[in-house]
C-alpha cells in the first residue's frame, strides 16, 4: 500500500512538471530590447506607450515610456523584450482635454497622431538574436494648436502678464494682431 502511495505522488509530480512546463509551449523565443523616444530635436518623449508587432509573427510587445524619453519591450513577462525579426511601432500617449471655456491644451510634448496607428506610424525596428537591441524611435511633434506661433502651443495670453509678442498688457485689452481672453482682435481670424 506504501509503493502505491509513493508511486502515485511520483505520478502526480511528474504530470504537474509536464503542465507547468507546456504552459510556454507556442510562445517565440524572445530577445531583450531597450529604447528612447525622442523628438528631432532629441528633447524626450516624456509619457505613453510604445506598441511594437512583429511583422512574420504578428506577436505584440509593450513598453512604458519614462521621463527620460527610455522604454523596455515586454511580450509574454515583464522586460523579457520581443520576438527577432522586423517590428511595426506605434507610441500611444493618452492626453487629457479639459473642458474649461477659452482653455486650449499644449501640444508641447505631445507626439503627431500619425505616430499613433500603425498604418500611418512610419515607425519600425528590427530584433537581432545575437546582439544588444538598443532602438532610438525619432518621432514629429504634434502640430501647435495656433498658427501664431510655433512656439506658443496654442496658449492664450494670461490676463495681468505682458504679451511677449505684442509688448502689452494681456488684461482686457487688445492689441492689433493678437487674441486675448477669447475675444478677437482686429486683423486676426476667427477659430
Amino acid at each position: 500500500m506504501r509503493t502505491f502511495s509513493s508511486f502515485r505522488g511520483i505520478v502526480c509530480t511528474l504530470i504537474a512538471c509536464a503542465i507547468l512546463s507546456g504552459c510556454n509551449s507556442g510562445r517565440l523565443k524572445t530577445y531583450p530590447v531597450q529604447g528612447k523616444v525622442v523628438f528631432a530635436n532629441g528633447t524626450p518623449v516624456k509619457v505613453g506607450t510604445v506598441e511594437t508587432k512583429s511583422v512574420q509573427h504578428n506577436v505584440q510587445a509593450t513598453g512604458s515610456i519614462d521621463l527620460d524619453g527610455s522604454f523596455t519591450l515586454t511580450t509574454y513577462q515583464p522586460n523579457d523584450g520581443a520576438v527577432a525579426g522586423e517590428h511595426r511601432c506605434v507610441v500611444v500617449q493618452f492626453i487629457q482635454l479639459e473642458e474649461i471655456p477659452n482653455y486650449r491644451p499644449s501640444t508641447m510634448g505631445v507626439v503627431n497622431r500619425k505616430h499613433s496607428m500603425y498604418s500611418t506610424s512610419e515607425l519600425s525596428f528590427t530584433i537581432q538574436p545575437d546582439s544588444p537591441n538598443e532602438v532610438k524611435l525619432v518621432v514629429q511633434g504634434a502640430d501647435p494648436v495656433s498658427s501664431q506661433s510655433s512656439e506658443d502651443h496654442g496658449h492664450e495670453p494670461v490676463p495681468g502678464e505682458p504679451d511677449k509678442a505684442a509688448g502689452t498688457e494681456a488684461a482686457g485689452t487688445e492689441a492689433a494682431g493678437t487674441e486675448a481672453a477669447g475675444t478677437k482682435a482686429a486683423g486676426t481670424k476667427g477659430q
